[in-house]
């Protein structure tokens, strides 16, 4: 076994401003795996572990047409590797432990890691410089708070209902809606990939590695922002108001065809802009009067005002719309559905709409490319979602030094 660190990328291909860079993937589903996964869209060397005869939770749904659809779209750019990650077998401890010495940045959501025999202590002093980033529902106590709440298992769901996340959604007096898709793991996982190159920047002028505490409910609550503020202030809950906003015109509105445009106004200049674009006179419907706040809005004249906007609504078509607000410079746009969205110009002008090959089930797919654009070092797609295990020997190969006979010993007793 190699004690020197393999200059990365020892695999997957150079591209992208984080080309240089390691990243070790352990867990499953979506928050940790896919905090890496933007990472390594932007040029690092991802590898992922799985475990040996389990895979990832993402394959339960099933195949469509021969491929996992959500394993497809949230794998890709990643090596995957199968190990048995229990530290009281010698083997698998000096397997993860080889790798965590050749990343730079450890990327869990192991709810079990503490069951595994792995702590911060063992990983540091393999690695004194590695970022260390635990994804989880409640958080670790170490951390803070009360230690039965961060041992309670957790998904998306649950961590948009705890956060208050949900409680600001939908209409009052009908249920709270679960927002799709899976949104408080990509908040999470959002907030886990800053927090690891921020800390991976610090390290980079000291030389120390970092340890990161990413609770799942954190990442909802803190895109609250206004809400508790406001209501810290006022001691007042929030009105579930559905679509409406706090300015007017700012809604979905249906259209001829039976189509549906959002248009989004948000003070006064605008609110005249989107007035006079439509037709309709800022001076007989002034913005204090019908549509400064939801009293306004809600005002004899503000809801004269809302169903005059309907119904010219209802004698266009969405394209029409689009093209009145875009001349007036008023934000607006249709839903597009999905269909939509694949032959979008504008998303097929901007290279939004791609298409690789999953490297799972050989078949060509096709989803969106990677966000955002960088000019000089851009990112890419260099390889579709692996199947289960397919890197192993390559990883333990070219970056732990295994030969045939140690990799083969492994497989034999299970350890990969």
């Amino acid at each position: 076994m190699t004690n020197e660190k393999v200059a990365a990328p020892a695999i997957a291909p150079k591209f992208g401003p984080l080309q240089g860079v390691r990243v070790l993937s352990c867990g499953s589903v979506i928050a940790g795996p896919y905090a890496a996964q933007l990472l390594g869209e932007m040029g690092a060397e991802v590898i992922h572990v799985e475990r040996p005869g389990v895979g990832d939770m993402m394959k339960a749904e099933g195949r469509t047409n021969g491929v996992y659809p959500a394993w497809a779209a949230r794998a890709r750019n990643r090596l995957s590797v199968t190990l048995n990650m229990k530290m009281d077998n010698p083997e698998s401890k000096e397997a993860f432990l080889g790798l965590i010495k050749q990343c730079d940045i450890w990327i869990e959501n192991l709810v079990w890691l503490d069951k595994l025999g792995i702590t911060d202590e063992m990983v540091l002093e393999a690695n004194p410089k590695i970022i260390i980033v635990h994804v989880s529902g409640f958080g670790r106590p170490q951390f803070g708070g009360i230690p039965e709440v961060c041992d309670r298992p957790s998904f998306d769901v649950i961590g948009q209902a705890y956060s208050g996340f949900m409680s600001i959604q939908g209409e009052e007096g009908k249920m709270y809606p679960i927002t799709k898709p899976t949104l408080n793991d990509y908040h999470a996982a959002l907030f886990a990939a800053m927090g690891a190159l921020a800390a991976y920047i610090r390290m980079k002028e000291t030389g120390k590695g970092e340890v990161i505490d990413m609770a799942q409910f954190e990442a909802d609550a803190a895109i609250l922002g206004h809400f508790i503020v406001s209501y810290t202030l006022s001691g007042k809950l929030p009105v579930r108001s559905g679509n409406a906003f706090t300015n007017a015109p700012y809604d979905l509105y249906e259209v001829a065809g039976g189509r549906y445009v959002a248009v989004g106004t948000l003070g006064k200049p605008l609110y005249n802009r989107a007035l006079t674009a439509l037709g309709f006179s800022p001076e007989e419907y002034p913005f204090e009067e019908c549509g400064v706040d939801p009293a306004a809005m809600n005002s004899p004249k503000g809801k004269e005002l809302d169903a005059k906007i309907r119904g010219w609504m209802r004698a266009h078509t969405a394209e029409e719309v689009e093209e009145v607000c875009s001349k007036g410079h008023v934000p607006a746009a249709a839903v597009n559905t999905l269909a939509d969205v694949v032959e979008n110009e504008h998303f097929r002008s901007r290279n939004d709409i791609i298409a690789w090959t999953d490297a799972d089930s050989g078949k060509e797919i096709t989803g969106v490319n990677v966000v955002p654009k960088f000019q000089n070092n851009p990112g890419e797609v260099w390889r579709g979602a692996p199947s289960t295990g397919m890197d192993t020997d390559a990883v333990l190969s070219k970056l732990l030094g295994y030969d045939d006979a140690k990799i083969a010993e492994l497989h034999e007793h299970k350890i990969v």
